[in-house]
């Protein structure tokens, strides 16, 4: 693991067109004394007013005693809530906000997770957290790494026309940051197949660099931030002007 050199702009774009956001997830692991069967009654009734009853996920199909003897399931959702522009999802150590298909904007996104955070307090069966996550997937038409300032080449000579998946972990301030770029993929988004490439971003906190109730909202602030750096920090400048960048007026 390293602190991976990634350039920070001088100024970083507040909108690009067309989005290329396909999924973001905000994720909070906690700690609790609270048993999973009284956890989705605990909060449904907080946010009935915007989502709907829970429906299960696949996971929970699964026998308790089988999920109960895998550590790693703690951390999966059984259980999701949908809304109008986002889901949450919840599990016996986690609960996480995500966008639907139209990425509404970080302003409207912050707003729902301050919401959210203050529903998980008022609800109490969160002890402490264990880990704040955030997670933006980006896909773009055709190879990406010809428009990203890594260079990928073997004894000197540049891969292109090759599938490749990279994956680097590295740490920037205090957050672990997972970064997955993948020249070869296939999604589906409102109905329409296409193939094309990602730019998957995770970056996170351990339990000791946040308290949840008193600065989480900062946290994911700052998760933010840092990910449109990496992000607008990766791209070529030729590349990101065919983005149609906009950028807040100078004073």
């Amino acid at each position: 693991m390293s602190n991976f050199a990634i350039p920070i702009p001088d100024r970083l774009p507040i909108k690009i067109s067309p989005c290329p956001i396909i999924e973001a997830v905000l994720e909070i692991r906690f700690i609790t004394s609270a048993g999973w069967t009284l956890i989705p009654g605990l909060l449904f009734p907080k946010i009935r007013d915007k989502y709907g009853r829970p429906e299960p996920l696949p996971l929970s199909n699964l026998p308790d005693e089988i999920r109960k003897s895998e550590p790693r399931f703690s951390h999966k959702p059984l259980s999701k809530f949908v809304g109008k522009e986002f889901e949450i999802h919840l599990g016996p150590r986690v609960i996480s906000l995500r966008s639907n298909e139209n990425y509404p904007g970080w302003n409207r996104v912050r707003n729902e997770i301050e919401w959210l955070i203050s529903q998980i307090e008022s609800a109490d069966f969160v002890d402490e957290g264990e880990r704040l996550g955030m997670r933006y997937i980006d896909f773009f038409e055709g190879d990406l790494f010809q428009n990203l300032v890594i260079e990928t080449n073997c004894a000197g000579v540049p891969m292109t026309g090759t599938e490749m998946n990279l994956t680097t972990v590295f740490n920037r301030e205090d957050f672990l940051s997972r970064l997955t770029l993948n020249n070869s993929v296939f999604v589906e988004t409102k109905g329409e197949a296409r193939t094309g490439s990602i730019l998957d971003l995770d970056v996170s906190l351990s339990a000791s660099k946040f308290d949840l109730f008193e600065n989480g909202l900062d946290k994911f602030d700052d998760a933010h931030r840092l990910n449109k750096e990496v992000f607008f920090g990766l791209l070529k400048e030729e590349f990101l002007q065919t983005l149609n960048p906009e950028f807040e007026e100078r004073s």
